[in-house]
């Protein structure tokens, strides 16, 4: 098995597909991923913050990959619209790098938490993961680092043993044969996603200067 490159080169697969339903809830017909956030969109603001070494492999959103021509690498999961595994695993398959961070496209301030999830995953050669936790003390399975080869397998006995359409990615990020978890502190920011048009509305106060909150 590849040993995790010192310097921690990686894939990221930024995880898209979903319908984004209950921001369009309060939003009619507006696309999240693409809400103009200071002077990029949302997506566009996570894409531009990940470091240039760092291949984006982009599961899901058919227009998010305009955010960075030339640097994304679009992709589909099967079946479209199959959820965060299927997600998951179409980038596990594409990608080629010893290592993967998996990170959600609505999730703007994420690129600072990947050397850390990086770093400790290099730490712990048994680990299949290292997963951010949150402030609550929640592991966050949308900032995770994993160990490519491993967590490829999983994906492909888990895909066998009765599909992954539907299924969380809590369903590979437990311990197990394929190796251990690092849990990763990360930060309320680091872990915001923009889930309803609120999270936009503090995404925009955080980019404009305003103090972090306990728990956010």
């Amino acid at each position: 098995m590849p040993e995790l490159s010192p310097d921690g080169s990686a894939d990221v697969v930024l995880l898209a597909g979903g319908a984004g339903r209950r921001f369009a809830a309060q939003r009619p017909g507006v696309d999240k991923l693409t809400v103009q956030l200071c002077d990029t969109t949302l997506i566009g603001r996570l894409v531009a913050d990940l470091q240039p070494r760092w291949r984006i492999l982009l599961v899901g959103h058919p227009l998010a990959a305009a955010t960075a021509p030339g640097r994304v690498v679009q992709l589909r999961e099967d079946p479209p619209g199959g959820g965060p595994l299927p997600a998951l695993a179409a980038g596990l398959e594409r990608s080629g790098a010893p290592a993967v961070v998996v990170l959600g496209g609505d999730q703007p301030f994420a690129a600072s938490a990947v050397p850390r999830l990086l770093a400790a995953l290099a730490a712990e050669p048994g680990a299949l993961a290292a997963v951010g936790v949150d402030p609550t003390g929640r592991r966050q399975p949308l900032l995770s680092a994993l160990r490519r080869e491993r967590a490829l397998r999983a994906v492909r006995e888990l895909a066998a043993a009765g599909g992954l359409a539907g299924r969380p990615l809590r369903a590979l990020l437990t311990p197990g044969a394929h190796g251990g978890l690092v849990e990763v502190p990360v930060s309320g920011r680091e872990c915001l996603d923009v889930d309803v048009p609120a999270d936009l509305e503090r995404a925009r106060a955080l980019l404009a200067g305003a103090p972090e909150q306990p728990g956010t």
